[in-house]
């Protein structure tokens, strides 16, 4: 590590210069949410480097008394946007319904998901 005010080249697990007795700033490594928002190419899902394009997909299953949801955010490969629009819409289609709150929210949900998935259709899947 390399101090920043002498210069003077330390050990990687000094915490002060041996030189100048300055304090070191160790590197941050970051999360691994931090290295997907950075990324700039590649399916987020998957990790193939296909062509991407940005979607959000949602997902509400409905209980008499409670609801489950669920949402995938992210620039997705065609294969990933098609699983996805499809697990999640078919499962808000057929288990949305169930519940005050959920019969409300539901129709919101598919819209979005129709609406995301659109500008989809004429992706193509191939990889580089």
């Amino acid at each position: 590590m390399i101090c920043k005010n002498c210069q003077t080249k330390n050990n990687e697990s000094a915490g002060f210069c041996l030189n100048c007795g300055a304090a070191l700033e160790k590197p941050s490594r970051g999360s691994v949410d931090t290295y997907f928002a950075k990324q700039t190419r590649g399916c987020q899902l998957c990790g193939s480097l296909a062509p991407t394009k940005n979607v959000e997909f949602y997902q509400n299953i409905g209980m008499l008394l409670a609801r489950q949801y669920s949402s995938v955010k992210g620039r997705l490969c065609k294969r990933c946007i098609n699983r996805e629009f499809k697990k999640r819409t078919l499962t808000t289609m057929f288990l949305g319904w169930w519940g005050t709150i959920s019969f409300i929210t539901t129709p919101f949900y598919l819209i979005n998901n129709i609406i995301s998935f659109v500008p989809t259709i004429g992706m193509k899947t191939e990889e580089f």
